[in-house]
């Protein structure tokens, strides 16, 4: 069994390599690319709009960099215009309005950003030896856990959103939303037992949505009657969303949750490509390829579950297509993630 996540996890001198030597996939390179000067973080695919999901992805990569000016920045930003509800949560969407004023666009949350935002605080907190940090997380901790828990069939998890995805038989979760290291994490500041039940049981529904001969999670899972199965009309793919599973999971350490990859690995490698999405439903996989921050992750995937040789080669094939991707700011965040370290 590996040991739980540690931002000091190297994961080999082939990807600090890669990282170092990949122009379009540096942090210097992604400030400049898509955090504005007062720390806003731009999704240029989807009229560059900010997400709470985004801010919190800034924050983490501003940690692992140790640049704290960066971090207090993006920080002071999400927290002067998406923390603008009655509660500590995030309105999760930040845009062009149709009158043509930027400011929140959805005022209904996105817990993935809720997620994140807490879990770095938490983390620099303990890096930089700042309670304040600490003290913004547990109020956000505190309302995930007050706004956010459900309870459907024997499983205690934490809903997408404030509303939305809940119904009398049916409810749904996103699998990229499982971020079992905040929950953890989350344990030691908040109410311990409530955090520990909420990450045994988001383990148990990604071990248990595990679909097709490729037994993969798909981007979006319905719990109905005691059953997990796909919410197909949501999303029947592994995919955008699904990805971030094995991520989170190798930071975890979750090795035995996370070997539920290793057939979507011998597969990866016996075809030579990465596929952007794999239809749960119907079997069949895209011709496209994905994007590098889908390599990168399968990369760090296939290194903890220690395919070395697979793992090097995902990691160049990241590496060259990366350069290829300098307006995408999801691909450069996975790459960028997937790469990174801390000390």
């Amino acid at each position: 069994m590996l040991k739980p996540f540690r931002w000091s996890i190297i994961i080999g001198a082939a990807l600090v390599l890669l990282a170092a030597s990949s122009p379009a996939a540096d942090w210097k390179t992604y400030q400049q690319t898509f955090i504005t000067g007062d720390g806003r973080v731009v999704d240029f695919f989807q009229h560059s709009i900010s997400h709470s999901e985004g801010q919190g992805y800034g924050l983490l990569l501003a940690l692992m960099n140790g640049d704290r000016p960066a971090f207090e920045r993006i920080f002071r930003w999400t927290t002067e215009n998406l923390q603008v509800r009655r509660d500590a949560l995030f309105a999760w969407s930040w845009g062009e309005r149709a009158n043509g004023g930027w400011n929140v666009i959805d005022y209904n949350n996105a817990s993935d950003g809720d997620i994140l935002i807490a879990f770095a605080l938490l983390k620099a907190a303990d890096r930089w030896g700042h309670p304040p940090f600490r003290e913004a997380a547990q109020r956000i901790v505190r309302d995930i856990r007050a706004y956010l828990a459900v309870t459907a069939d024997d499983f205690q998890l934490i809903t997408p959103a404030y509303f939305g995805f809940n119904g009398q038989e049916r409810t749904s979760f996103n699998t990229g939303y499982l971020m079992l290291p905040a929950f953890a994490e989350f344990a030691k500041v908040d109410d311990e037992a409530f955090w520990l039940r909420t990450l045994r049981d988001s383990r148990r529904l990604l071990e248990k949505a595990a679909f097709s001969r490729l037994k993969l999670p798909a981007d979006w899972v319905a719990l109905e009657n005691g059953q997990v199965t796909i919410a197909a009309a949501r999303s029947p793919v592994f995919g955008y969303e699904a990805i971030r599973a094995p991520l989170y999971l190798s930071w975890h350490g979750e090795i035995g949750t996370l070997s539920a990859f290793a057939d979507y690995l011998q597969f990866v490698e016996s075809t030579g490509y990465l596929p952007i999405r794999v239809n749960l439903v119907d079997g069949s996989v895209a011709v496209e390829e994905a994007p590098a921050g889908f390599y990168a992750v399968m990369g760090r995937c296939a290194q903890r579950l220690g395919r070395h040789a697979l793992a090097q080669k995902l990691f160049q094939d990241a590496g060259s297509k990366i350069t290829r991707e300098p307006k995408d700011y999801y691909s450069n965040t996975l790459f960028l993630l997937a790469t990174g370290k801390m000390d």
